[in-house]
């Protein structure tokens, strides 16, 4: 028998529209068989490629336990996280997240923190859908990230706790306890964690002026330098119940809480420089913010199967209600100050109030072997109150900020209508989808009496053709219509002081930004999927830099420009190298290309790059795992602005005890300190460069007790 290896070291990429498993569902097993005279082993890996998504087995890592959600997204190819959380998949933003199958209705910054605060060891997988079907919402037009928890449904009582201890400059600590109950036709599952997360960061940010009728003069220069202290604390808790009316009826129950704290506290010392040889202002700054959060959903779904065809009807029936609090406070102390702006001492009080509902119902229809129909309804109707308050000291008083101050309604309705159509014949698979959403949005600015409303409806087309011309060779392609519509928090023109000259503000004229996205690949065996891809967004949302010279206070905000162009080829391959040693290896190759105009200037920006990943797991002994994951992100554009090549070493190792009821591990995360996150670009009259030095490097251990 002829045996085939493949090695592609150091490769990494996403494909996340393999039109057949890949090598990566075949290795990592105990027992051996033989398909197709290639010799595979049946357990799933760290990674599998399914028909249209990539499936990242968290559970089978060493390298998952200890660490959050966010921070165990940055570990999945394809996927990167940005300083401030934002996700973005194949190089592009506007990533859609589910949390089991769910929608997160959160803004970035809040998602952020939930992620933040969610431990890793509660997740099962990370399923990356880069091409989705008119099934799922057509929001995010990168694509969407499915977060499956664990969840056991073994009979009887079973259970899992949880100790990860770990120390990067600050200490990090999780605990936590799952229960699961199951008893003929009753289910019972809870689990609560506690997260304590410290973090220290290392900030600097300068800007260069230049003189708009002379580009090569520099007018001004800024350089700011900032340590942070940003602890978080979290309490998760759940519990949920599902029983089996009939063998064809089943209803269930969920309640989920998650109550947390995330602190900043910064010391920062800001030179202006104007002209760029003279000392304009030297301020110190200390700035002190505080966020709680308070978070519930409430669930109930049911499922109910027609006949013997197995005709299907799911109902599901969702409310959220959200309590944010942010309290910020910013001491200012001018050593130098040739200007008229006076650095006052600020202070600002943040809340929102958010509640969402959501209804859906789906059916699935089989009507034969070889075709089936999915349709169904859904409805979302949200609503968020934002009232914000800053004060500016004067003497031994604190004065109203009224150009800072606003209060701040938003309401959404989304309503959608799908169907998807699926045919099979002997060597073709057809996949026809159309999604309809209409959508309305109010933004009410209560405090400048000012009132938007938008109403919209628009169709959003999927599908996908697979030819498998034989056992070893396949080819699909792909296209869908996607949708990123901007957050509450995008829209909210309320402002979050970073120091006195920095602040962030929403921008209420945000338009929803349109994808169209295609992928043409191609299937060797199961030995590679390679697929090219290419993506165009209209009125694409990206970071801009505002200065207001009579004030020397810098604004960030979102705005639309034109058009994006994203294209580019993906390869992922798994090997077993010795009977000891499997890897996983993927390369991703992209050009992230932003066209348009903006306050008088033409845009054109465009870069191409390349990531890489190596997953390498070890059988060293029996009940000895180890695994390495070594990460290269090439320079790569983020809007307007270039990011810094870096690299990830991770490195862990496990120990099963008391005959596998139990598991140590040991890691070690950035073991070279080279994940580094640096900034610059060129802001119209003004280049900038950022550059934060993480709190990457984190040492965790971490004990697991199966109950």
């Amino acid at each position: 028998m002829k045996k085939h290896y493949i090695w592609l070291p150091l490769m990494a990429s996403l494909n996340a529209y393999g039109q057949t498993e890949s090598l990566t569902d075949s290795l990592h097993t105990e027992k051996i068989s033989e398909i197709s005279g290639i010799v595979v082993k049946g357990s799933k890996a760290v990674f599998q490629q399914k028909a249209d998504k990539m499936i990242f087995n968290v559970e089978n890592s060493v390298l998952s336990d200890g660490t959050t959600v966010l921070e165990l997204l940055g570990k999945t190819p394809g996927v990167v996280v940005s300083q401030e959380g934002e996700l973005s998949l194949r190089g592009k933003k506007g990533v859609s997240v589910m949390i089991n199958g769910k929608l997160s209705s959160l803004s970035t910054k809040e998602l952020a923190n939930l992620l933040r605060s969610t431990n890793s060891t509660l997740v099962k997988n990370i399923e990356i859908i880069a091409n989705p079907s008119s099934k799922y919402d057509a929001a995010g037009n990168a694509g969407i990230i499915n977060i499956v928890l664990k969840k056991s449904s073994s009979e009887g009582f079973s259970g899992n706790y949880y100790l990860n201890g770990g120390r990067g400059r600050k200490n990090r600590i999780n605990t936590g306890l799952s229960l699961n109950y199951t008893h003929k036709k009753l289910s019972l599952h809870g689990d609560y964690s506690y997260t304590f997360r410290g973090e220290e960061e290392r900030r600097n940010f300068s800007q260069i002026f230049f003189d708009e009728k002379q580009p090569q003069q520099m007018t001004r220069r800024t350089d700011q330098n900032s340590i942070t202290n940003e602890p978080l604390t979290s309490n998760n808790f759940k519990f949920g119940a599902d029983y089996a009316l009939s063998d064809k009826t089943t209803i269930g129950a969920l309640f989920d809480a998650k109550i947390g704290r995330y602190e900043d506290f910064s010391s920062g010392e800001n030179r202006i420089f104007q002209p760029v040889d003279n000392l304009f202002a030297h301020v110190l700054s200390d700035n002190k913010s505080k966020e709680n959060w308070y978070d519930y959903t409430y669930n109930l779904k049911g499922t109910h199967i027609f006949n013997d065809k197995d005709y299907k009807v799911d109902v599901d029936l969702e409310y959220e209600t959200s309590r944010f609090n942010s309290h910020q406070n910013q001491l200012s102390n001018a050593l130098v100050n040739q200007g008229t702006e006076k650095f006052n001492n600020r202070r600002g009080s943040i809340a929102s109030r958010l509640k969402v509902f959501n209804a859906k119902v789906d059916f699935t229809l089989p009507f034969s072997e070889m075709h089936s129909l999915e349709t169904g309804l859904k409805s979302t109707i949200k609503s968020n109150n934002n009232p914000s308050e800053y004060f500016i000291q004067q003497g031994e008083n604190w004065i109203n900020d009224d150009k800072a101050s606003n209060e701040y309604v938003y309401k959404e309705q989304i309503h959608a209508l799908y169907t998807n159509y699926k045919l099979n014949l002997t060597k073709w698979t057809f996949q026809l989808g159309l999604r309809a959403e209409m959508t309305h949005t109010d933004i009410n600015q209560k405090t400048s009496q000012e009132q938007r409303k938008r109403d919209y409806t628009n169709l959003f087309p999927s599908a996908s053709i697979k030819y498998q011309a034989n056992d070893q060779h396949g080819f699909y392609a792909s296209y869908s219509k996607r949708i990123n519509r901007p957050s509450h928090f995008d829209l909210n023109p309320f402002r979050f002081y970073d120091d006195p000259f920095n602040y962030w503000q929403g921008n209420p004229n945000l338009n929803p930004e349109f994808t169209h996205a295609t992928e043409l690949g191609y299937t060797w065996g199961k030995y590679i999927i390679a697929s090219a891809y290419f993506s165009v967004t209209n009125d694409v949302m990206t970071e801009v830099y505002n200065y207001q010279p009579d004030t020397g206070i810098l604004v960030k905000t979102q705005d639309n420009l034109n058009k994006s162009y994203v294209y580019g080829a993906n390869i992922t391959a798994t090997t077993k190298l010795f009977n000891f040693w499997s890897l996983t290896s993927m390369l991703n190759v992209f050009n992230n290309e932003y066209k348009g105009n903006y306050q008088n200037y033409s845009i054109n920006s465009s870069q191409l790059a390349f990531t890489l990943n190596a997953q390498n797991s070890f059988s060293i002994a029996k009940g000895v795992k180890a695994e390495a994951n070594a990460q290269y992100f090439s320079k790569s554009n983020i809007g307007l602005f270039i990011r810094d090549a870096y690299f990830d070493l991770t490195l862990g190792v496990s120990k099963t005890l008391w005959k596998d009821k139990a598991t140590v591990k040991l890691a070690v995360t950035d073991l070279l300190k080279t994940n580094n996150y640096r900034v610059t670009g060129d802001n119209f009259s003004s280049t900038i460069r950022q550059k934060y030095n993480l709190d990457s490097r984190v040492v965790t251990l971490s004990f697991n007790y199966k109950l």
